[in-house]
């Protein structure tokens, strides 16, 4: 597999534990096996996705070489998402708050791909893919939540 097809194809199967909690939800399955609470296992899912797409954002800032306004807003930003997703985490640990708060930070993660993309700082294949497994995985979020 080619090293475009490998990521892209990680960042689809990286969507499937969130559309699994949502069919799960929709299904009104609250446990599993061995595994426990589907909130809890989506939760915790969501919250190291979540951090490492922080950490993807510093990265690619890092690539860029840049020290201007915009690369100290993203390592920023990249920080204050992952400080924020832990923090909620803990004090609201498996519940609503902390589902809609990591659906809330995917919706900023992919603000900040799509002001990458408009910059050509990240390529377009990787953009499409970003923009639909956050869509999916921010759908997911919110089924969850509701459910």
């Amino acid at each position: 597999m080619r090293n475009k097809e490998a990521f892209i194809n990680l960042m689809y199967l990286g969507a499937l534990p969130f559309i699994a909690g949502a069919l799960l939800s929709l299904l009104s399955i609250d446990t599993l096996p061995w595994l426990g609470s589907v909130v809890h296992i989506v939760s915790v899912y969501a919250l190291v996705i979540s951090v490492f797409m922080a950490g993807i954002l510093w990265g690619v800032t890092l690539q860029l070489q840049e020290n201007n306004a915009n690369s100290q807003i993203n390592f920023l930003i990249s920080n204050l998402l992952t400080l924020t997703v832990w923090f909620v985490y803990l004090t609201y640990p498996d519940s609503i708050a902390f589902l809609l708060t990591t659906a809330v930070v995917f919706l900023c993660l992919l603000i900040f791909d799509v002001k990458l993309f408009q910059r050509q700082y990240i390529s377009k294949s990787y953009y499409q893919a970003r923009k639909w497994v956050s869509v999916i995985v921010i759908l997911s979020l919110l089924t969850i939540a509701a459910s």
